[in-house]
């Protein structure tokens, strides 16, 4: 069925989905151009203002102007620069409209005004803000604490294109009473999701602090808006533009305040105004010219004495090098509170999240805002929480008390009244939610999303892993059961079946996940099955009997027959700090593929590990979203380090063995401002004690041509083991640096990237089990329990890959050719051979 017969159920359901509703504004909103009259180019730098009021802004360099304010009594727009006659027009007030205008030139004998940037005398000024950062940045003050309100929204555009089919428009037609304009766009807009959020910050360099206690939380659509809340306060999404990069949709952007701002910008020094008695520049500022790397356009004020910032306001670079955003807005406030401090005052961050970067397109698209109104601070510790809170590791928390609170409450901290209309967009959705269409889309969605398609009580699927095939089963047919959070949010049971046509054997498992608590995270999990798996897979592999994997298989694959009893514990300490211990039993069987020999030339059924598992994770300054089983981490670029100690138990079952697994993983995404990003990952560990190769390291191959991070590419399964080893992945990303200063490459928005992996292990003697052309022990030394399958070897010498990449195409598809650079050859019943010297992979990227 063609795209445009569904648009409307994408339309309804992205609608249903969020759930939610909007509080938006009697707002009067004016876009528009100034241009001359005589030759229609556009004049920069006009004063755009309404009559007897502070409120305006100047145009850009094109002419462009967007202007918006709550104060319904100004009624006139007016425009003037110096050599044009003044204009004025009544705008619509408390809705949005699109004023043009054309200024005559007044006829003198003045010569024509060549804009040019001032950056002789910006040079002073950027060095002079920057001298005095420490002192006028709020994050640098010893103490504080205020009163915090943030708002955030979520709306889809053109809602009355996207709803052409009737049977919906009956079910939702009220909808179109709530639709709005955007200022920046001037698209038509419905509201769709809104998050409110009260509380105080508190900060403290010593001991350090930074901390929102949230007094009331409330997320439309959600009925437990605890797993939001690090998301509704005022700390996620950290804006400073006197720091010298902005981290906007993980791409660092200069701020226009920065040390070397003149590296991007071009900067004109436009007016001198009088704010609070004090004189304050005006500042344009505007990418260089062959700046390929995203930067802002916008418009600043300083205050001229203390060379603090006063008002920002940023727009993205339009058409630069950032995926689905079309416009990316922000603007900032910060106030002098006494003769030397200044502090923060307000914040906009405005996001349209698109498909096409036309802005007359009418395909659906999705805006985000958010408002913070910072009030009330005190400057010492006189208001500080008491020590309980202090001691809370996270970022946010709330107060006992509960999230819920009543209308008034709400009605009395909101910096600015909402008119009835307003209020009743929070039973919007609520009147949605009961019409059965709702159910019908939304249950379709998240079968795509999650893999099952779920009923009230029992999801089915996963989808993927319906059909699929490999070397040891053929055909493989799988289903599988899930219950719901409908059935108990305590206790979610999953159950598989699975039958392999070549092996002709039948598999199955089940999980049983026991939720004892999700603030803090703390969950019980019981796992057994008996299925088919690949031993050496990295963590982020693609799903093992998946039809992709089936479809985009190289050959190679080595899967053994595993039955496996598993008990966990998870529990969260601190947001910070999560660690997990478990209790298992895990056999592996023999096979063709992964035959187990001993030395004398016996053949072994299976070999079993009885394990305790203790394992920590510890990340800085990270994110994540708490699900009703799951927790789910947003990607962050600070430090996530695990520790993993393993202890083999021996004499609870046939064939098992006693051993140490200390194993230490360290994974950092450090910017490299404006040359990109780099991901680096460690990983380093050793076994102490004498075991079979199939629990030695077996290092992470990949056997398909879909892209795996975390994995070597030109490596195959059971080719590497090691029992003492460490390993690097590095991969740096330059989002487009150079491929944005090609000219035919340019519009292509191609980005580059580059990967260095390599491994390094050995194996002590009583693991040594590598054998030689004539089937014996390399090693005369050598006694171990197996030996290795033709082609397995150690890592005395160092295993090295590079790659190359072109990531972006398309903005989802990345492509990747790496060669080996060493172990690059083989031998193969007896015969040198080329070993698997080079890869093409394609993966898939969602990134901004």
């Amino acid at each position: 069925m063609a795209f445009g017969k569904w648009k409307p159920f994408v339309f309804v359901f992205l609608l249903v989905l969020l759930s939610a509703q909007l509080a938006f504004a009697q707002i009067t909103k004016i876009k528009g151009r100034v241009t001359d009259s005589q030759t229609g180019e556009g004049i920069p730098f006009a004063g755009v203002y309404f009559k007897d009021s502070k409120v305006g802004v100047y145009t850009d360099l094109d002419g462009y102007y967007t202007l918006e304010t709550r104060n319904l009594t100004l009624r006139t727009l007016c425009v003037s620069i110096l050599g044009y006659e003044s204009l004025e027009m009544d705008a619509n007030v408390g809705n949005f409209a699109k004023l043009d205008f054309k200024l005559n030139p007044v006829i003198s004998n003045l010569s024509a005004v060549v804009v040019k940037p001032d950056n002789s005398y910006m040079k002073s000024i950027l060095h002079k803000i920057d001298d005095n950062k420490k002192r006028n940045d709020p994050k640098n003050l010893n103490d504080y604490s205020c009163d915090v309100y943030t708002k955030m929204e979520l709306d889809i555009t053109n809602p009355r294109e996207q709803i052409t089919n009737k049977k919906i428009v009956q079910n939702f037609g009220f909808i179109f009473d709530y639709i709005d304009t955007s200022v920046v766009s001037g698209q038509p807009y419905l509201p769709v999701l809104i998050s409110e959020s009260a509380g105080k910050k508190y900060h403290s360099l010593d001991p350090e602090m930074d901390k929102e206690v949230l007094e009331a939380s409330r997320v439309s659509g959600f009925e437990d808006n605890s797993s939001m809340l690090p998301f509704t306060g005022s700390m996620y999404l950290k804006v400073n533009f006197y720091d010298n990069y902005i981290n906007a949709f993980n791409l660092d952007v200069p701020s226009p305040l920065c040390a070397h701002g003149m590296m991007y910008y071009n900067y004109f020094l436009i007016d001198s105004i009088n704010v609070d008695g004090r004189k304050t520049y005006v500042i344009r500022f505007h990418p260089g010219k062959n700046i390929s790397s995203v930067a802002f356009d916008g418009e600043m004020q300083i205050d001229a004495k203390d060379y603090a910032m006063r008002k920002m306001h940023a727009k993205l670079k339009k058409y630069a090098n950032v995926n689905w955003v079309r416009d990316f807005v922000m603007d900032v406030e910060h106030r002098r509170l006494n003769d030397s401090t200044w502090f923060y005052s307000k914040e906009k961050m405005y996001a349209d999240f698109s498909v096409t970067m036309n802005d007359s397109s009418k395909m659906l698209s999705l805006l985000g805002n958010r408002e913070i109104a910072f009030t009330n601070p005190v400057l010492d510790r006189s208001a500080f929480p008491d020590e309980e809170v202090a001691k809370h590791r996270g970022r946010v928390m709330m107060n006992k008390g509960g999230v819920a609170r009543p209308e008034a409450f709400w009605d009395s901290i909101r910096p600015y009244e909402l008119s009835q209309k307003e209020k009743d967009i929070y039973t919007m959705v609520d009147s949605v939610k009961n019409v059965p269409l709702y159910k019908n889309i939304y249950t379709a969605i998240t079968t795509i999303v999650t893999g099952y398609y779920d009923g009230k009580y029992l999801g089915y699927g996963p989808y993927n892993k319906l059909i699929s095939f490999n070397n040891l089963e053929g055909l493989r047919l799988q289903f599988g059961l899930r219950t719901t959070k409908t059935f108990s949010k305590k206790v979610r049971y999953t159950i598989f079946g699975a039958y392999g046509f070549k092996d002709k054997d039948f598999k199955g498992g089940g999980t049983v996940e026991y939720m004892i608590g999700t603030e803090p995270f703390r969950k019980l999990t019981l796992n057994a099955f008996h299925d088919v798996r690949q031993q050496g897979l990295s963590a982020s592999h693609f799903s093992e009997s998946s039809i992709f994997v089936s479809v985009l298989s190289r050959g190679g694959q080595k899967r053994s027959m595993v039955n496996e009893v598993s008990l966990d514990y998870e529990h969260e300490h601190t947001p910070g700090f999560t660690s997990i211990v478990s209790l298992a039993h895990k056999r592996i069987f023999s096979n063709g593929y992964v035959p187990m020999i001993t030395p004398d030339g016996e053949s072994m059924h299976s070999v079993a590990s009885n394990n305790i598992h203790y394992a920590a994770r510890f990340s800085f300054d990270e994110s994540f979203v708490r699900g009703t089983y799951v927790r789910t981490y947003v990607p962050s670029r600070k430090p996530v380090i695990t520790v993993d100690l393993i202890g083999g138990v021996k004499g609870i079952a046939r064939n098992d063995f006693e051993f140490f697994r200390p194993e230490l993983s360290f994974t950092v995404t450090p910017p490299i401002p404006p040359f990109g990003s780099s991901t680096i990952r460690l990983n380093a560990g050793t076994i102490l004690g004498k075991v079979p190769y199939p629990l030695l390291k077996i290092h992470e191959g990949n056997g398909t041509y879909f892209l795996d991070q975390n994995a070597f590419s030109c490596m195959d399964f059971y080719e590497f083991a090691s029992d003492t080893w460490v390993s690097l992945m590095y991969e740096h990303n330059f989002n487009g640096y150079f491929l944005g200063k090609i000219p035919l490459l340019k519009k292509l928005n191609w980005r580059e990237a580059l990967t260095v992996k390599a491994a390094y292990g050995t194996l002590r003697d009583e693991n040594d089990g590598c054998i030689g052309q004539d089937g014996l022990l390399v090693n005369p030394n050598a006694n171990p329990y197996l030996i290795f399958p033709e082609g397995m070897e150690e890592l005395k010498t160092p295993y090295v890959e590079i790659g190359a990449g072109i990531t972006n195409i398309f903005r989802l598809l990345r492509v990747d050719a790496t060669w080996r650079l060493t172990h690059r050859h083989k031998f193969k019943d007896g015969m040198r051979t080329n070993a698997h010297n080079f890869s093409f992979t394609f993966g898939f990227e969602f990134k901004f």
